[in-house]
């Protein structure tokens, strides 16, 4: 009895041999069939992005192609993208430089029409009639600033809002890709923290820093009016407090993400070589089963790093425009600063130069979104490697 039990188990494992090899040699087949087999870009489902790219292109913006983009960065074609980065970039600097030059030049005339309302004060005997021009001139200055600032506020929240709405878009076809490359674990694992933590800095972007911003540059406005030093302290600590946030955010998210870029990555990558090293065992077709095995993770590989690099580009050429535009304005209002304080109360020179600090401070606000994104980007196409130096 015990000799016929080993021979039907000799059988069955037979059997399961010959019915693995079948299917292994079926597979190799099928993959003989296609010269290449493995994903493509067509694999890729890019219609949310595009929609959204569109979207863009009907409100004004140069029309992109997601998938376009992706092929020409796969082809090697980077002298072509960057180019065409730099030309929008010339373009949007030479458009802005046009439209803000009269914005200043208005700013300078003024502040100069206060410097001669304050020249007056001998002239007359009282001085009541120079402080009254003084002050009619600094409302009309503090309310063209205030007004032009709100202007630069909305640019940041909007540029801000793009970025979200644009990762909102890509991150379900990334993780996708993550998942087709090998990265099953760190897509479920990182997927829905990417989303709670856009979902936060949405909150506390739009929530928080915007209205912040508005209520500090208002109130640097008003505490120039008086000689007395008032509100300065209170101003200082509005805006180490936003700088401070801004900060913090970006440490915890870019910490996080580093984080499981040393643990998620490193178990799909185990998961995938045994399952490889498995198939490599089946005799007769376990290397070419092996070698299919390769080829279809690397092309996998390589559509998430094209689309990780394609989305980098379209994040910064969401951010370029908006981000040249406040630090244009950042340095001209530095430059009226500068030309006005020789002739010009140091009320107005100091309200000036506090509406540069403040767009230099929302330009703050722009990188280090930017940045964030795209570190979040990079972190995860040279993370989710792991599963193909482990193949």
């Amino acid at each position: 009895m015990r000799g016929v039990r080993r021979l039907i188990c000799g059988a069955l494992f037979l059997l399961s041999i010959a019915a693995m090899r079948t299917m292994c040699v079926q597979a190799a087949g099928e993959a003989a069939e296609d010269p290449l087999p493995g994903y493509t870009l067509e694999d890729f489902d890019a219609s949310e992005i595009q929609a959204y790219l569109d979207r863009l292109s009907r409100e004004g913006y140069s029309r992109i192609s997601f998938k376009e983009l992706m092929g020409r960065l796969m082809g090697g074609e980077l002298d072509v993208v960057f180019g065409e980065m730099a030309e929008l970039a010339f373009e949007g600097l030479f458009r802005e430089i046009r439209t803000n030059a009269g914005l200043m030049g208005q700013i300078v005339i003024l502040a100069l029409t206060g410097a001669v309302f304050s020249s007056f004060s001998g002239v007359f005997g009282s001085g009541h009639v120079s402080e009254t021009g003084f002050y009619v001139v600094y409302l009309l200055l503090m309310t063209f600033l205030a007004a032009s600032f709100f202007a630069s506020v909305r640019v940041a929240d909007e540029v801000a809002k793009g970025l979200l709405e644009f990762m909102q878009a890509l991150l379900p076809a990334y993780f996708l890709a993550v998942t087709m490359a090998g990265g099953g674990l760190t897509s479920a694992g990182v997927c829905g923290f990417t989303f709670a933590a856009i979902g936060l800095v949405q909150t506390i972007f739009t929530g928080v820093l915007i209205p912040l911003m508005r209520v500090y540059m208002m109130l640097v406005l008003a505490g120039h009016l008086h000689k007395e030093d008032m509100v300065s302290k209170f101003t200082e600590l509005l805006r180490q407090g936003i700088l401070w946030t801004v900060k913090t955010l970006f440490g915890v998210i870019i910490g996080f993400h580093l984080i499981q870029g040393m643990i998620l990555p490193q178990a799909d990558a185990l998961k995938n070589a045994s399952v490889m090293r498995v198939a490599q065992m089946i005799p007769g077709v376990g290397a070419g089963a092996g070698a299919v095995s390769q080829l279809v993770m690397g092309s996998g590989i390589l559509i998430k790093n094209t689309a990780g690099a394609a989305a980098m580009v379209i994040l910064f050429l969401l951010a370029a425009m908006p981000m040249l535009k406040l630090l244009l304005l950042t340095a001209l209002y530095y430059m009226a600063a500068a030309v006005m304080q020789p002739v010009c109360d140091k009320r107005l020179v100091s309200c000036v130069s506090e509406v540069a600090a403040g767009n230099g401070m929302l330009l703050k606000l722009v990188a280090c979104s930017l940045t964030l994104f795209m570190t979040t980007v990079a972190i995860l196409c040279i993370s989710t490697n792991a599963a193909w130096y482990a193949g």
